[in-house]
């Protein structure tokens, strides 16, 4: 029998009004040569109309710590989860400016 020793941090999923969906999953996991922090984690923010992935932070084994924006992945300095949802927050705050003026255009 194999005992799970994750334990869930955070679970939160934020939908919005304009279609875009917050979500951020993170576990404390065993240190190991897949997860040397002991965490694994994946927030994302979703336009939940067409799919697209907007913003995504994971750390999924092998790749390790990165950050998927624009279509573009580049790596991601992890240092603790608090920081990891402020930097996600803060680049999703930044997004969704875009989207939302994008959305509107005559808006300003």
């Amino acid at each position: 029998m194999s005992v799970n020793r994750s334990t869930l941090i955070l679970k939160e999923k934020l939908v919005r009004q304009n279609g875009l969906v917050r979500e951020a999953v993170i576990w404390k996991v065993p240190e190991s040569d897949k997860y040397p922090e002991g965490v694994r984690y994946r927030l994302a923010l979703v336009n939940s109309f067409t799919g697209k992935v907007l913003v995504l932070f994971d750390n999924h084994f092998p790749k390790g710590h990165h950050k998927h924006l624009h279509g573009e992945e580049s790596p991601y300095r992890f240092s603790t989860a608090s920081d990891l949802v402020d930097d996600f927050l803060s680049t999703c705050e930044k997004e969704e400016a875009k989207y939302e003026s994008n959305a509107n255009p005559n808006k300003s």
